[in-house]
Protein backbone atom coordinates (compact mmCIF):
# COMPACT_ATOMS: atom_id res chain seq x y z
CA UNK A 1 0.00 0.00 0.00
CA UNK A 2 1.57 3.29 -1.09
CA UNK A 3 1.23 6.50 0.91
CA UNK A 4 2.28 10.08 0.43
CA UNK A 5 2.19 13.28 2.43
CA UNK A 6 0.51 16.46 1.23
CA UNK A 7 1.82 19.44 3.16
CA UNK A 8 2.31 23.17 3.37
CA UNK A 9 4.41 26.06 2.09
CA UNK A 10 4.40 25.12 -1.56
CA UNK A 11 3.78 26.68 -4.93
CA UNK A 12 1.59 23.74 -5.92
CA UNK A 13 -1.72 25.04 -4.63
CA UNK A 14 -2.38 28.20 -2.63
CA UNK A 15 -5.64 29.90 -1.68
CA UNK A 16 -5.97 33.18 0.24
CA UNK A 17 -9.14 34.06 2.08
CA UNK A 18 -9.65 37.21 4.14
CA UNK A 19 -6.84 38.84 6.11
CA UNK A 20 -4.16 36.96 4.13
CA UNK A 21 -4.96 33.50 5.43
CA UNK A 22 -3.32 30.89 3.20
CA UNK A 23 -4.03 27.18 2.89
CA UNK A 24 -1.15 25.50 1.05
CA UNK A 25 -0.39 21.93 -0.02
CA UNK A 26 2.64 19.97 -1.18
CA UNK A 27 3.15 16.38 -2.28
CA UNK A 28 5.86 14.58 -0.33
CA UNK A 29 7.61 11.21 -0.36
CA UNK A 30 5.69 8.11 -1.36
CA UNK A 31 5.85 5.23 1.06
CA UNK A 32 3.99 2.11 2.05
CA UNK A 33 3.09 0.32 5.24
CA UNK A 34 3.67 -3.43 5.51
CA UNK A 35 1.06 -5.44 3.63
CA UNK A 36 -2.06 -6.10 5.76
CA UNK A 37 -0.78 -3.79 8.51
CA UNK A 38 -3.41 -1.88 10.49
CA UNK A 39 -2.95 1.88 10.23
CA UNK A 40 -2.78 2.82 13.93
CA UNK A 41 -2.15 6.54 13.95
CA UNK A 42 -0.72 9.50 12.09
CA UNK A 43 0.57 12.42 14.18
CA UNK A 44 3.51 14.75 14.76
CA UNK A 45 4.75 18.33 14.87
CA UNK A 46 7.62 20.57 13.71
CA UNK A 47 9.93 19.40 16.48
CA UNK A 48 9.43 15.63 16.41
CA UNK A 49 8.52 15.16 12.77
CA UNK A 50 5.58 13.40 11.18
CA UNK A 51 4.97 9.83 12.27
CA UNK A 52 2.87 6.98 10.93
CA UNK A 53 2.41 3.88 13.08
CA UNK A 54 1.23 0.54 11.76
CA UNK A 55 0.56 -2.80 13.46
CA UNK A 56 0.86 -6.24 11.87
CA UNK A 57 0.56 -9.34 14.02
CA UNK A 58 3.55 -9.05 16.40
CA UNK A 59 5.27 -6.09 14.76
CA UNK A 60 4.91 -2.36 15.36
CA UNK A 61 6.12 -0.22 12.44
CA UNK A 62 7.13 3.41 13.06
CA UNK A 63 7.73 5.58 9.98
CA UNK A 64 9.02 9.13 10.43
CA UNK A 65 9.21 12.04 7.98
CA UNK A 66 11.06 15.33 8.04
CA UNK A 67 8.37 17.98 8.68
CA UNK A 68 10.00 20.50 6.31
CA UNK A 69 11.18 18.41 3.36
CA UNK A 70 8.52 15.69 3.83
CA UNK A 71 11.14 13.08 2.99
CA UNK A 72 10.99 9.82 4.92
CA UNK A 73 13.83 9.84 7.44
CA UNK A 74 13.47 6.58 9.39
CA UNK A 75 11.61 3.29 9.41
CA UNK A 76 11.66 1.15 12.55
CA UNK A 77 10.12 -2.26 13.14
CA UNK A 78 9.64 -3.29 16.78
CA UNK A 79 8.93 -6.89 17.69
CA UNK A 80 6.05 -7.44 20.14
CA UNK A 81 6.46 -11.03 21.34
CA UNK A 82 4.20 -10.44 24.36
CA UNK A 83 1.09 -9.98 22.21
CA UNK A 84 -1.76 -12.43 22.89
CA UNK A 85 -4.78 -13.31 20.79
CA UNK A 86 -6.89 -10.94 22.93
CA UNK A 87 -4.51 -8.01 22.40
CA UNK A 88 -6.18 -4.86 20.99
CA UNK A 89 -4.81 -1.43 20.09
CA UNK A 90 -6.85 1.41 21.66
CA UNK A 91 -5.11 4.38 20.01
CA UNK A 92 -2.27 6.86 20.46
CA UNK A 93 -2.41 9.78 22.92
CA UNK A 94 -0.37 12.92 22.16
CA UNK A 95 0.34 15.04 25.24
CA UNK A 96 2.29 17.93 23.69
CA UNK A 97 5.11 15.76 22.36
CA UNK A 98 4.76 12.87 24.81
CA UNK A 99 3.30 9.96 22.87
CA UNK A 100 1.57 7.01 24.52
CA UNK A 101 0.28 3.99 22.66
CA UNK A 102 -2.65 2.50 24.58
CA UNK A 103 -3.50 -1.17 24.19
CA UNK A 104 -5.68 -3.65 26.04
CA UNK A 105 -5.76 -7.35 26.81
CA UNK A 106 -8.27 -9.77 28.28
CA UNK A 107 -7.79 -12.75 30.55
CA UNK A 108 -10.65 -14.96 29.41
CA UNK A 109 -10.35 -17.44 32.27
CA UNK A 110 -10.61 -14.86 35.07
CA UNK A 111 -12.66 -12.38 33.01
CA UNK A 112 -10.27 -9.53 33.75
CA UNK A 113 -9.58 -6.65 31.37
CA UNK A 114 -6.19 -4.90 31.34
CA UNK A 115 -5.24 -1.55 29.86
CA UNK A 116 -1.56 -0.69 29.23
CA UNK A 117 0.51 2.03 27.62
CA UNK A 118 3.83 2.10 25.79
CA UNK A 119 5.67 5.42 25.63
CA UNK A 120 7.02 6.06 22.14
CA UNK A 121 10.17 8.06 21.35
CA UNK A 122 9.24 9.07 17.81
CA UNK A 123 12.66 10.57 17.02
CA UNK A 124 14.55 7.32 17.66
CA UNK A 125 11.60 5.15 16.70
CA UNK A 126 11.77 3.19 19.96
CA UNK A 127 9.53 2.22 22.85
CA UNK A 128 11.03 3.77 25.99
CA UNK A 129 8.44 2.44 28.47
CA UNK A 130 6.80 -0.87 27.67
CA UNK A 131 3.58 -2.48 28.95
CA UNK A 132 2.95 -0.04 31.79
CA UNK A 133 -0.33 -1.13 33.32
CA UNK A 134 -2.86 1.67 33.74
CA UNK A 135 -5.51 -0.45 35.45
CA UNK A 136 -7.47 -3.68 35.39
CA UNK A 137 -11.18 -4.30 35.79
CA UNK A 138 -13.58 -7.20 35.68
CA UNK A 139 -16.04 -7.83 32.85
CA UNK A 140 -15.95 -4.58 30.90
CA UNK A 141 -18.77 -4.38 28.36
CA UNK A 142 -17.88 -3.74 24.72
CA UNK A 143 -19.91 -1.82 22.18
CA UNK A 144 -18.61 -2.99 18.79
CA UNK A 145 -17.23 -6.07 17.07
CA UNK A 146 -13.64 -5.80 15.80
CA UNK A 147 -12.54 -8.15 13.02
CA UNK A 148 -9.27 -9.94 13.85
CA UNK A 149 -9.03 -12.45 11.03
CA UNK A 150 -11.04 -14.48 8.54
CA UNK A 151 -14.57 -14.29 9.98
CA UNK A 152 -13.15 -13.89 13.48
CA UNK A 153 -14.24 -11.08 15.75
CA UNK A 154 -13.58 -9.79 19.24
CA UNK A 155 -15.43 -7.16 21.21
CA UNK A 156 -14.06 -3.62 20.95
CA UNK A 157 -15.26 -0.18 21.94
CA UNK A 158 -14.74 -0.91 25.62
CA UNK A 159 -13.19 2.42 26.57
CA UNK A 160 -14.09 6.07 26.07
CA UNK A 161 -11.26 8.62 25.98
CA UNK A 162 -11.87 12.31 26.73
CA UNK A 163 -9.52 15.27 27.32
CA UNK A 164 -9.97 18.53 29.18
CA UNK A 165 -10.06 21.77 27.17
CA UNK A 166 -6.32 22.39 27.61
CA UNK A 167 -5.50 18.77 26.75
CA UNK A 168 -3.40 18.24 29.89
CA UNK A 169 -5.61 15.55 31.42
CA UNK A 170 -7.15 12.34 30.14
CA UNK A 171 -10.37 10.63 31.25
CA UNK A 172 -10.70 6.93 30.53
CA UNK A 173 -14.16 5.54 31.24
CA UNK A 174 -15.75 2.14 30.80
CA UNK A 175 -18.99 0.35 31.50
CA UNK A 176 -19.10 -2.95 33.37
CA UNK A 177 -21.17 -5.79 31.95
CA UNK A 178 -24.59 -5.76 33.66
CA UNK A 179 -25.31 -8.37 36.30
CA UNK A 180 -29.03 -8.35 35.50
CA UNK A 181 -30.27 -9.15 32.00
CA UNK A 182 -33.51 -7.27 32.52
CA UNK A 183 -32.93 -3.53 31.96
CA UNK A 184 -35.65 -2.72 34.50
CA UNK A 185 -33.56 -4.23 37.28
CA UNK A 186 -30.11 -3.34 35.93
CA UNK A 187 -28.18 -0.25 37.01
CA UNK A 188 -25.09 0.67 35.01
CA UNK A 189 -21.77 0.64 36.83
CA UNK A 190 -19.23 2.93 35.17
CA UNK A 191 -15.53 3.24 35.93
CA UNK A 192 -13.56 6.50 35.73
CA UNK A 193 -9.78 6.89 35.64
CA UNK A 194 -8.19 10.35 35.30
CA UNK A 195 -4.52 10.84 34.34
CA UNK A 196 -2.20 13.81 33.88
CA UNK A 197 -0.03 14.41 30.81
CA UNK A 198 2.69 12.07 32.17
CA UNK A 199 0.13 9.27 32.56
CA UNK A 200 0.22 9.57 36.35
CA UNK A 201 -3.10 8.56 37.86
CA UNK A 202 -4.90 11.45 39.57
CA UNK A 203 -7.89 9.44 40.78
CA UNK A 204 -10.24 6.60 39.96
CA UNK A 205 -13.51 5.13 41.10
CA UNK A 206 -16.47 3.05 39.94
CA UNK A 207 -19.96 4.51 40.29
CA UNK A 208 -23.39 2.90 40.18
CA UNK A 209 -25.81 5.04 38.18
CA UNK A 210 -28.87 6.48 39.96
CA UNK A 211 -31.39 5.15 37.39
CA UNK A 212 -31.98 1.79 35.75
CA UNK A 213 -30.90 1.06 32.20
CA UNK A 214 -34.56 0.97 31.22
CA UNK A 215 -35.02 4.71 31.75
CA UNK A 216 -31.45 6.11 31.53
CA UNK A 217 -29.39 6.54 28.34
CA UNK A 218 -25.73 7.53 28.69
CA UNK A 219 -25.04 10.22 26.07
CA UNK A 220 -21.51 11.57 26.43
CA UNK A 221 -18.54 12.10 28.77
CA UNK A 222 -16.45 15.17 29.50
CA UNK A 223 -13.59 16.36 31.72
CA UNK A 224 -12.66 19.75 33.20
CA UNK A 225 -9.23 21.25 33.98
CA UNK A 226 -9.56 20.34 37.68
CA UNK A 227 -9.90 16.66 36.82
CA UNK A 228 -13.64 16.35 37.48
CA UNK A 229 -15.50 13.98 35.19
CA UNK A 230 -18.96 14.55 33.75
CA UNK A 231 -21.61 12.55 31.94
CA UNK A 232 -24.64 13.67 30.01
CA UNK A 233 -27.68 11.41 30.33
CA UNK A 234 -31.21 11.29 28.97
CA UNK A 235 -33.60 10.11 31.67
CA UNK A 236 -37.17 9.03 30.87
CA UNK A 237 -39.99 9.68 33.30
CA UNK A 238 -41.21 6.08 33.14
CA UNK A 239 -40.24 2.65 31.85
CA UNK A 240 -42.52 3.21 28.85
CA UNK A 241 -39.90 5.64 27.48
CA UNK A 242 -42.45 8.02 25.98
CA UNK A 243 -41.07 11.14 24.34
CA UNK A 244 -44.21 13.04 25.33
CA UNK A 245 -46.42 12.85 28.40
CA UNK A 246 -49.94 12.13 27.11
CA UNK A 247 -51.66 13.99 29.95
CA UNK A 248 -49.59 17.17 30.18
CA UNK A 249 -48.23 17.35 26.62
CA UNK A 250 -44.77 18.08 28.00
CA UNK A 251 -41.60 16.06 27.46
CA UNK A 252 -41.64 12.54 28.87
CA UNK A 253 -37.93 12.79 29.61
CA UNK A 254 -35.28 15.21 30.82
CA UNK A 255 -31.52 15.60 30.50
CA UNK A 256 -29.12 15.52 33.43
CA UNK A 257 -25.45 16.32 33.98
CA UNK A 258 -23.74 13.90 36.36
CA UNK A 259 -20.51 15.02 38.04
CA UNK A 260 -17.86 12.64 39.43
CA UNK A 261 -14.99 13.89 41.59
CA UNK A 262 -11.87 12.68 43.34
CA UNK A 263 -12.23 11.14 46.84
CA UNK A 264 -16.02 11.01 46.61
CA UNK A 265 -18.41 8.15 45.93
CA UNK A 266 -21.28 10.62 45.73
CA UNK A 267 -22.62 11.53 42.29
CA UNK A 268 -23.81 15.09 41.85
CA UNK A 269 -26.57 14.97 39.25
CA UNK A 270 -28.50 18.04 38.16
CA UNK A 271 -31.43 18.38 35.78
CA UNK A 272 -31.19 20.68 32.76
CA UNK A 273 -34.42 22.65 33.05
CA UNK A 274 -35.64 23.82 29.65
CA UNK A 275 -39.25 24.58 30.51
CA UNK A 276 -41.92 23.17 28.21
CA UNK A 277 -39.54 22.62 25.30
CA UNK A 278 -38.09 19.33 24.07
CA UNK A 279 -34.32 18.83 24.08
CA UNK A 280 -33.10 17.22 20.87
CA UNK A 281 -29.40 16.90 21.73
CA UNK A 282 -26.97 18.25 24.34
CA UNK A 283 -23.20 18.67 24.71
CA UNK A 284 -20.68 19.92 27.30
CA UNK A 285 -17.49 21.99 27.14
CA UNK A 286 -15.48 23.92 29.75
CA UNK A 287 -15.19 27.71 29.44
CA UNK A 288 -12.37 30.04 30.56
CA UNK A 289 -13.97 30.41 34.01
CA UNK A 290 -13.96 26.60 34.47
CA UNK A 291 -17.74 26.40 34.29
CA UNK A 292 -19.21 23.69 32.09
CA UNK A 293 -21.13 25.18 29.17
CA UNK A 294 -24.23 23.16 28.29
CA UNK A 295 -25.52 23.53 24.74
CA UNK A 296 -28.88 22.04 23.80
CA UNK A 297 -30.80 22.08 20.55
CA UNK A 298 -34.50 22.34 21.38
CA UNK A 299 -37.91 22.06 19.77
CA UNK A 300 -41.37 23.27 20.66
CA UNK A 301 -42.82 19.98 19.41
CA UNK A 302 -42.60 16.33 20.40
CA UNK A 303 -41.75 13.52 18.01
CA UNK A 304 -40.09 15.73 15.42
CA UNK A 305 -36.62 16.03 13.95
CA UNK A 306 -36.82 19.85 13.93
CA UNK A 307 -34.77 22.38 15.88
CA UNK A 308 -36.24 25.73 16.92
CA UNK A 309 -33.01 27.09 18.38
CA UNK A 310 -30.29 26.69 20.99
CA UNK A 311 -30.55 26.68 24.77
CA UNK A 312 -27.41 27.58 26.74
CA UNK A 313 -26.69 27.00 30.43
CA UNK A 314 -23.72 26.94 32.80
CA UNK A 315 -22.93 24.35 35.45
CA UNK A 316 -20.69 25.71 38.20
CA UNK A 317 -18.27 23.70 40.37
CA UNK A 318 -20.98 23.01 42.97
CA UNK A 319 -23.12 21.34 40.33
CA UNK A 320 -25.72 24.10 40.06
CA UNK A 321 -27.10 24.75 36.56
CA UNK A 322 -28.38 28.17 35.51
CA UNK A 323 -29.37 29.35 32.07
CA UNK A 324 -26.68 31.41 30.35
CA UNK A 325 -27.79 35.03 29.89
CA UNK A 326 -30.97 34.88 27.76
CA UNK A 327 -30.91 31.09 27.79
CA UNK A 328 -32.97 30.57 24.64
CA UNK A 329 -31.69 31.60 21.22
CA UNK A 330 -34.28 31.05 18.52
CA UNK A 331 -33.07 30.76 14.92
CA UNK A 332 -34.32 33.65 12.72
CA UNK A 333 -36.43 32.39 9.80
CA UNK A 334 -34.86 34.90 7.40
CA UNK A 335 -31.50 33.14 7.64
CA UNK A 336 -32.96 29.64 7.43
CA UNK A 337 -34.79 30.58 4.20
CA UNK A 338 -31.55 31.31 2.38
CA UNK A 339 -30.29 28.83 -0.23
CA UNK A 340 -33.62 27.04 -0.42
CA UNK A 341 -35.81 26.34 -3.46
CA UNK A 342 -38.92 28.47 -3.98
CA UNK A 343 -41.08 25.45 -3.12
CA UNK A 344 -39.21 24.91 0.15
CA UNK A 345 -39.49 28.60 1.04
CA UNK A 346 -43.25 28.57 0.56
CA UNK A 347 -43.55 25.61 2.93
CA UNK A 348 -41.36 27.36 5.48
CA UNK A 349 -43.37 30.58 5.34
CA UNK A 350 -46.66 28.70 5.79
CA UNK A 351 -45.38 27.26 9.06
CA UNK A 352 -45.31 30.04 11.63
CA UNK A 353 -43.33 27.78 13.94
CA UNK A 354 -40.95 26.36 11.29
CA UNK A 355 -37.99 24.40 12.71
CA UNK A 356 -34.74 23.53 10.98
CA UNK A 357 -34.64 19.74 10.38
CA UNK A 358 -32.02 17.18 11.36
CA UNK A 359 -29.51 19.51 13.02
CA UNK A 360 -26.56 18.09 14.96
CA UNK A 361 -24.19 20.16 17.10
CA UNK A 362 -20.65 19.62 15.80
CA UNK A 363 -18.65 22.38 17.54
CA UNK A 364 -18.71 24.61 20.60
CA UNK A 365 -15.97 27.24 20.72
CA UNK A 366 -15.45 29.39 23.81
CA UNK A 367 -13.92 32.75 22.84
CA UNK A 368 -11.29 34.52 24.92
CA UNK A 369 -13.76 37.40 25.36
CA UNK A 370 -16.44 35.11 26.78
CA UNK A 371 -18.40 34.74 23.54
CA UNK A 372 -19.62 31.38 22.28
CA UNK A 373 -19.69 29.95 18.77
CA UNK A 374 -21.82 26.93 17.94
CA UNK A 375 -21.37 25.00 14.70
CA UNK A 376 -24.24 22.77 13.53
CA UNK A 377 -24.73 20.51 10.52
CA UNK A 378 -27.85 19.12 8.89
CA UNK A 379 -27.34 15.36 9.07
CA UNK A 380 -29.69 12.46 8.38
CA UNK A 381 -29.67 8.81 7.31
CA UNK A 382 -32.21 7.44 4.84
CA UNK A 383 -33.03 3.73 4.67
CA UNK A 384 -33.85 2.19 1.29
CA UNK A 385 -35.27 -1.28 0.66
CA UNK A 386 -34.96 -3.06 -2.66
CA UNK A 387 -35.38 -6.56 -4.06
CA UNK A 388 -32.00 -8.23 -4.64
CA UNK A 389 -31.13 -10.26 -7.74
CA UNK A 390 -30.61 -13.45 -5.72
CA UNK A 391 -34.02 -13.18 -4.09
CA UNK A 392 -35.18 -11.48 -0.92
CA UNK A 393 -35.14 -7.90 0.20
CA UNK A 394 -32.07 -5.89 1.12
CA UNK A 395 -31.71 -2.61 2.96
CA UNK A 396 -29.08 0.01 2.27
CA UNK A 397 -28.59 3.52 3.61
CA UNK A 398 -27.85 6.95 2.18
CA UNK A 399 -25.97 9.38 4.42
CA UNK A 400 -26.72 13.08 4.00
CA UNK A 401 -24.39 15.85 5.23
CA UNK A 402 -26.02 19.09 4.25
CA UNK A 403 -26.20 22.76 5.31
CA UNK A 404 -23.92 24.19 8.01
CA UNK A 405 -25.23 26.72 10.53
CA UNK A 406 -22.91 28.91 12.56
CA UNK A 407 -24.27 30.88 15.54
CA UNK A 408 -22.39 33.43 17.64
CA UNK A 409 -23.56 34.48 21.09
CA UNK A 410 -21.56 37.51 22.26
CA UNK A 411 -20.14 38.09 25.74
CA UNK A 412 -23.30 39.99 26.73
CA UNK A 413 -25.40 36.93 25.99
CA UNK A 414 -27.08 38.18 22.83
CA UNK A 415 -27.36 36.23 19.57
CA UNK A 416 -25.05 38.35 17.44
CA UNK A 417 -25.65 36.43 14.23
CA UNK A 418 -26.69 33.16 12.64
CA UNK A 419 -25.18 32.26 9.28
CA UNK A 420 -25.97 29.49 6.85
CA UNK A 421 -23.36 27.83 4.63
CA UNK A 422 -25.12 25.81 1.92
CA UNK A 423 -23.93 22.35 0.91
CA UNK A 424 -25.59 19.12 -0.16
CA UNK A 425 -23.43 16.02 0.27
CA UNK A 426 -24.73 12.46 -0.02
CA UNK A 427 -23.24 8.97 -0.18
CA UNK A 428 -23.80 5.34 0.77
CA UNK A 429 -20.51 4.50 2.55
CA UNK A 430 -20.88 6.32 5.86
CA UNK A 431 -19.25 9.74 6.21
CA UNK A 432 -16.50 9.09 3.65
CA UNK A 433 -15.39 12.41 2.13
CA UNK A 434 -18.39 14.29 3.51
CA UNK A 435 -18.83 16.54 6.55
CA UNK A 436 -16.55 19.44 7.46
CA UNK A 437 -13.64 20.52 9.65
CA UNK A 438 -13.72 23.76 11.66
CA UNK A 439 -10.51 25.79 11.97
CA UNK A 440 -10.84 28.88 14.16
CA UNK A 441 -8.55 31.68 15.33
CA UNK A 442 -8.81 35.32 16.37
CA UNK A 443 -10.01 36.38 12.88
CA UNK A 444 -13.00 34.06 12.64
CA UNK A 445 -14.17 30.58 11.74
CA UNK A 446 -13.02 28.56 8.73
CA UNK A 447 -14.99 25.57 7.44
CA UNK A 448 -13.19 23.06 5.21
CA UNK A 449 -15.38 20.73 3.13
CA UNK A 450 -15.73 19.19 -0.31
CA UNK A 451 -18.28 20.81 -2.56
CA UNK A 452 -19.65 21.05 -6.07
CA UNK A 453 -17.88 23.80 -8.01
CA UNK A 454 -21.25 25.19 -9.12
CA UNK A 455 -22.01 26.21 -5.52
CA UNK A 456 -19.20 28.76 -5.37
CA UNK A 457 -21.35 31.54 -6.87
CA UNK A 458 -24.66 30.39 -5.42
CA UNK A 459 -27.32 33.10 -5.05
CA UNK A 460 -29.34 33.25 -1.83
CA UNK A 461 -32.49 32.21 -3.72
CA UNK A 462 -30.85 29.05 -5.11
CA UNK A 463 -30.56 25.61 -3.52
CA UNK A 464 -27.08 24.01 -3.53
CA UNK A 465 -26.08 21.45 -6.17
CA UNK A 466 -25.20 17.90 -5.14
CA UNK A 467 -21.76 16.65 -4.17
CA UNK A 468 -21.61 12.85 -4.26
CA UNK A 469 -19.20 11.08 -1.94
CA UNK A 470 -16.28 9.50 -3.79
CA UNK A 471 -16.66 11.48 -7.03
CA UNK A 472 -14.06 14.22 -6.82
CA UNK A 473 -15.05 17.71 -5.85
CA UNK A 474 -13.31 20.87 -4.68
CA UNK A 475 -11.92 21.41 -1.20
CA UNK A 476 -13.57 24.67 -0.16
CA UNK A 477 -12.79 27.04 2.69
CA UNK A 478 -15.81 29.06 3.77
CA UNK A 479 -15.03 31.76 6.33
CA UNK A 480 -17.37 33.52 8.75
CA UNK A 481 -15.52 36.42 10.35
CA UNK A 482 -16.29 37.79 13.79
CA UNK A 483 -18.77 40.27 12.32
CA UNK A 484 -20.67 37.52 10.49
CA UNK A 485 -19.35 38.24 6.99
CA UNK A 486 -19.00 35.20 4.71
CA UNK A 487 -16.34 34.52 2.06
CA UNK A 488 -15.44 31.39 0.08
CA UNK A 489 -12.46 30.05 -1.84
CA UNK A 490 -11.49 26.79 -3.55
CA UNK A 491 -8.17 25.60 -2.14
CA UNK A 492 -7.71 22.21 -3.79
CA UNK A 493 -9.24 20.45 -6.81
CA UNK A 494 -9.29 16.73 -6.10
CA UNK A 495 -10.08 15.94 -9.73
CA UNK A 496 -6.86 17.57 -10.92
CA UNK A 497 -4.70 15.85 -8.28
CA UNK A 498 -6.61 12.53 -8.55
CA UNK A 499 -7.02 12.06 -4.80
CA UNK A 500 -9.89 11.85 -2.36
CA UNK A 501 -9.77 14.09 0.70
CA UNK A 502 -11.52 13.53 4.02
CA UNK A 503 -11.87 17.02 5.56
CA UNK A 504 -13.94 15.99 8.60
CA UNK A 505 -11.12 13.67 9.73
CA UNK A 506 -8.47 16.39 9.85
CA UNK A 507 -6.84 16.72 13.27
CA UNK A 508 -4.93 19.68 14.66
CA UNK A 509 -1.32 18.74 15.41
CA UNK A 510 0.16 22.23 15.84
CA UNK A 511 -1.38 25.64 16.19
CA UNK A 512 -1.79 26.00 12.45
CA UNK A 513 -1.29 22.46 11.12
CA UNK A 514 -3.82 19.73 10.44
CA UNK A 515 -3.48 16.14 9.33
CA UNK A 516 -6.07 13.89 7.80
CA UNK A 517 -6.51 11.17 5.24
CA UNK A 518 -6.42 11.19 1.46
CA UNK A 519 -6.99 8.36 -0.97
CA UNK A 520 -5.68 8.06 -4.50
CA UNK A 521 -8.17 7.13 -7.20
CA UNK A 522 -6.35 3.86 -7.85
CA UNK A 523 -7.21 2.87 -4.26
CA UNK A 524 -4.05 3.65 -2.24
CA UNK A 525 -4.41 5.72 0.93
CA UNK A 526 -2.23 8.69 1.77
CA UNK A 527 -1.77 11.01 4.77
CA UNK A 528 -2.60 14.67 4.32
CA UNK A 529 -1.03 17.67 6.05
CA UNK A 530 -2.43 21.20 5.73
CA UNK A 531 -0.92 24.37 7.15
CA UNK A 532 -2.84 27.62 7.62
CA UNK A 533 -0.77 30.84 7.48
Amino acid sequence: MKYLIIAVATLLTTATIAQSKKFTFKLGSEYELPRKAADLSFFGNDKDGIVNMGLKKEELTILRFDPKTLVQSTEKVIELPEMTKNFNSEGVVDFDGNYYWLHSDWDKKDEIEYLYYDKIDVVSGKITESNKKLFQAERIAGSSAVMTGFYRYKMGGKYDFNFDADRTKLLISYRLAPEEKNDKNSFDKIGFYVYDDKMNKLWNNEFTMPYSEQIMDNIDFSLDSKGNAYMLAKVYDSEKRNEKDKETGTAGYHYEVLKFSKDSKKIIHTTINIGDYFIRAASLIENTEHDMVITCTYSKKANTDGTDGIFLALMDQSGKINKYKNGYYEFPLAELEKFESEKAKRKMEKKKDYEAPNLTVRNIVVGSDGSLFIGLEEYRIEAHTSYSSNGGWRTYYTYHYEDILGAKVNKNGNLEWLRKLPKKQAGTNGRGTMGYKLVNDETGFYFLFLDNKKNMELAEDEAPKNHTDGFGGQLVVAKIDNAGNISKEIVFDTREEEVKLFPAEFKRINGNQFIGRAKMKRGDFQPLLITVN
